[in-house]
């Protein structure tokens, strides 16, 4: 059995170089061992006008990759099929950021736009952060598991159809500026079977 506590205080780079398999398979013991708490915190509301953040054209790519730089993963089914997002990374000099450091208590954000189109899914997975360490923007090399934090700010009302999806709870009806955290162990992802594209800021930080 893992010890959630000390493994928490391993530096997150270790755990996903060169292969993240790893640290999936340890989420998933770790997440088997608390299967009664709740899969998500409701994390209250973003007080901000997010008309510039609606007003992007993102590019379609890919959300889950296989690799970036030397880090890899093995993706399943789910990752693959149907597994395009527009995603467009918000300047550190956006203002979003002051906002997202006072809510969360965090610093050395990094943020993306995501719009999921109608028919799209972000298969189930695991937050590895590759892609955070593979650009080099701050030295997270000596940052512990533990003191990494991220969420999710949806930018528009709900649409019936679209759900975000924590371990075994589906996150559905939320308003625009609505956020939400989760165990860094515990999967989730995303589809949308509406009408319209959703929009979300994701995020990730460092606890002060």
């Amino acid at each position: 059995m893992i010890d959630q506590k000390e493994y928490e205080n391993r530096l997150w780079i270790d755990l996903v170089t060169p292969n993240a398999d790893e640290l999936t398979r340890s989420a998933d013991e770790i997440w088997l061992q608390n299967h009664d708490q709740e899969q998500f915190w409701d994390t209250g509301k973003l007080d901000f006008d997010f008309k510039d953040l609606l007003a992007l054209e993102p590019e379609m790519r890919p959300f889950h990759t296989p690799s970036i730089k030397n880090l890899t993963q093995t993706m399943h089914d789910g990752m693959i099929n149907n597994n395009f997002m527009g995603i467009s990374e918000i300047s550190s000099e956006h203002p979003v950021h002051n906002a997202l450091h006072k809510k969360f208590k965090i610093k050395d954000t990094v943020a993306y736009l995501n719009v999921q189109h109608p028919g799209g899914v972000a298969g189930m997975h695991v937050d590895k952060r590759r892609s955070t360490f593979a650009r080099d923007q701050y030295d997270l090399t000596k940052l512990r598991l533990k003191d990494i934090y991220s969420g999710i700010v949806f930018l528009q009302d709900w649409v019936v159809g679209q759900t975000f999806m924590t371990g075994r709870s589906c996150i559905t009806n939320w308003q625009a500026g609505d956020s939400y955290s989760w165990p860094w162990y515990m999967q989730h992802g995303s589809a949308n079977a509406g009408p319209k594209p959703r929009y979300l800021l994701q995020f990730v930080g460092v606890l002060v």
